[in-house]
């Protein structure tokens, strides 16, 4: 995904996502996900999921999206970070919603803080780039990135 603003070019080439609360709310994938994420597949190298799966739903509710699924044990927010560092940080956009997402929110090209029905950390909202009120959204700014431009532009 390329895109210029104010004259600072853009190339993303990865989308990383928590789950919990991000892609989900109350353990279920929320329903505009599958067919956004189907709509952005072309377009970045790869969408993988990184997350602790506190409701231990994730690979139920991802095994239709033909993506990644990483579920982390402990440490997870370093070993988020550390997965994001390991791709070029510059080339991921991050989605979170939660404290453990906060160090790769440090260091992602772009990071998104979603709140939906399940909330948001506020020390996450300090970290992000920009913040929407549903994954929906979020995923709608990426599929036209002209939303994008408009919200990072001076």
């Amino acid at each position: 995904m390329k895109f210029s603003v104010d004259g600072k070019e853009f190339n993303f080439k990865y989308i990383i996502s928590d789950y919990t609360g991000t892609l989900s709310e109350h353990s279920k994938l929320i329903p505009c996900v599958k067919e956004k994420i189907h709509k952005l597949k072309n377009r970045f190298e790869g969408i993988i999921v990184l997350t602790a799966d506190t409701m231990g739903s994730a690979e139920k509710e991802l095994s239709n999206l033909n993506i990644e699924l990483k579920i982390l044990n402990e440490n997870t927010a370093i070993q988020k970070r550390e997965f994001i560092e390991s791709l070029g940080a510059e080339n991921c956009i991050a989605l979170g919603n939660g404290n453990n997402d906060i160090e790769m929110f440090k260091v992602a090209g772009l990071s998104l803080a979603i709140v939906n029905k399940d909330g948001c950390n506020a020390k996450l909202i300090q970290h992000a780039d920009l913040v929407f009120n549903s994954i929906c959204d979020a995923l709608d700014a990426l599929i036209n990135s002209k939303i994008l431009i408009s919200l990072l532009r001076n």
